[in-house]
């Protein structure tokens, strides 16, 4: 498993050249957007990312204007992360190049094993199905995140 995952993480921080932060922000930028509107706090948790970092990592973002943090109206302490429209627009380019990355690695295999590796390290890396309650407080989140996105655009 150690080759397989240097040979995946070579490949991928190379494919995410000119991103800033590389793998790190990739994963960050892909969480904003598969979980809707998510804390800093949130995001450092759910990645396993040390706060100090995860913070250094959203300034790059922020500066190439990729995400916007925006406070949260019921707790200013809370900043909710954003993708920008070039942020979701570099994502889709990024989420490309890795997932063709990962057909070549996976090619290795037959299609129903590929599945089944997926599946299973979906598992492996806690990012099975979420709860129901935890569903409810992404819901809640992402209104909270859309109302105040939408009054702040409108500024």
């Amino acid at each position: 498993m150690a080759t397989l995952l240097r040979d995946y993480q070579k490949q991928v921080e190379a494919a995410l050249t000119g991103l800033p932060g590389g793998g790190r922000a990739f994963m960050v930028m892909s969480l904003v957007q598969r979980e809707t509107c998510q804390s800093q706090i949130a995001i450092a948790e759910r990645i396993a990312l040390d706060k100090t970092t995860l913070t250094y990592l959203l300034d790059g973002l922020e500066k190439e204007d990729l995400i916007r943090r925006v406070s949260d109206p019921n707790d200013r302490r809370s900043r909710h992360i954003n993708l920008t429209p070039k942020g979701a627009k570099a994502l889709v380019g990024f989420s490309q190049a890795v997932e063709h990355i990962e057909e070549g690695i996976l090619a290795r295999l037959d299609p129903k094993d590929a599945a089944l590796f997926r599946v299973s390290l979906s598992k492996a890396a806690g990012l099975e199905a979420v709860s129901e309650e935890s569903r409810a407080e992404q819901t809640d989140s992402a209104h909270i995140c859309k109302t105040v996105v939408s009054a702040d655009e409108a500024c």
